[in-house]
């Protein structure tokens, strides 16, 4: 009875120093990171201004499609250009607004949450890039697609799909299609075609330790780190091969541009596999000691992105520069 009662009392002892340990992880974690977490309201219209200096500002919506049209009094390119966000939601607004202000007519897309579109980032219908080719009338017309993260991912998907498509720039890209971010429901791809899922690697192949570090920073409030799972998911597919975007249908050039200390995943991996299958229509730029989001700090609202302050803000001045030499090379008159 003795030693019942003394592996008992060992083992309330071990849990107790174990919380103790998580709640003084998890108050250590709250002090040194912004952990928030709250997203803005990306289709609240309200936040949005109908106008900047030398231009203006439409919402539309159009079947699948929703977004900003905004064009400047005096287009410095005929073609124009369609951006993207990421799997926050968002229309890429900030980076549509700064190409405006220089110029370039831009349409800033949602491809989900927005009116009419899948409500989470799963089995979104690629049709919705149809529908604003119609709506804008520029079926037939060359535009220049920027995407950033998932909406990098999306952009190159879309490739196989839309020969308007005559220009990339790629932030944080992925060379493969990957599951959906969906909770509380089956997994499915990211992305649908006739109402089917293209093939795509599953994060529920990942590594099981992986997962386990994951679920273990989530516990702590560690800034969870996202890479180890999307590598390890891609190296224990069943047939990763089949889930790779192909590139063979672009014929355009791109610009492909990465962090080399992504924590979200494998962008810069991503990037070189890209430029490789495009070759000399493909230039490509890393930022060695940047993380996922340029001009950022290394970890945001939970998730770590990775680089550092000054890394990702030396990154974010760098490719802003980058980005306007592509364009003026390859989109402007």
């Amino acid at each position: 009875m003795k030693i019942v009662l003394k592996v008992f009392l060992g083992f309330v002892v071990l849990i107790v120093a174990v919380a103790i340990a998580v709640f003084g992880m998890r108050i250590y974690n709250t002090q040194k990171y912004d952990l928030s977490g709250e997203m803005p309201n990306y289709h609240d219209l309200s936040d949005y201004p109908d106008s900047f200096t030398g231009g203006t500002i439409e919402y539309f919506e159009s079947g699948g499609a929703a977004g900003f049209h905004l064009l400047p009094d005096t287009p410095v390119a005929t073609e124009p250009i369609a951006v993207f966000g990421g799997s926050e939601g968002s229309s890429n607004f900030d980076m549509a607004l700064q190409l405006a202000e220089e110029g370039y007519e831009v349409y800033s897309l949602f491809f989900f949450g927005a009116p009419n579109q899948n409500e989470e980032l799963s089995q979104v219908p690629l049709e919705f890039f149809g529908d604003f080719l119609k709506h804008a009338e520029l079926e037939g017309e060359e535009v220049t697609v920027i995407g950033a993260s998932k909406g990098a991912e999306l952009g190159l998907v879309l490739t196989n799909y839309y020969d308007e498509i005559s220009n990339l720039v790629l932030y944080a890209p992925s060379s493969y299609v990957f599951q959906g971010l969906s909770f509380g429901r089956e997994s499915h791809s990211s992305w649908t075609w006739d109402d089917e899922d293209l093939p795509y690697i599953s994060l529920q192949q990942s590594d099981f330790w992986a997962f386990a570090r994951t679920i273990f920073d989530s516990i702590v409030l560690n800034p969870v780190k996202y890479r180890e799972t999307y590598v390890s998911a891609v190296e224990t597919n069943d047939n990763s091969e089949a889930k790779r975007i192909d590139t063979s249908n672009f014929g355009g050039t791109a610009l492909l541009i990465a962090g080399g200390d992504d924590a979200m995943w494998q962008s810069e991996t991503a990037a070189k596999e890209i430029g490789e299958a495009l070759g000399e229509r493909a230039e490509m730029d890393i930022y060695p000691e940047a993380g996922h989001l340029f001009g950022a700090p290394p970890a945001v609202g939970g998730l770590a992105v990775g680089g550092t302050i000054d890394s990702n803000e030396a990154a974010k001045d760098e490719s802003d520069r980058r980005l306007l030499q592509f364009l003026e090379e390859h989109v402007t008159d």
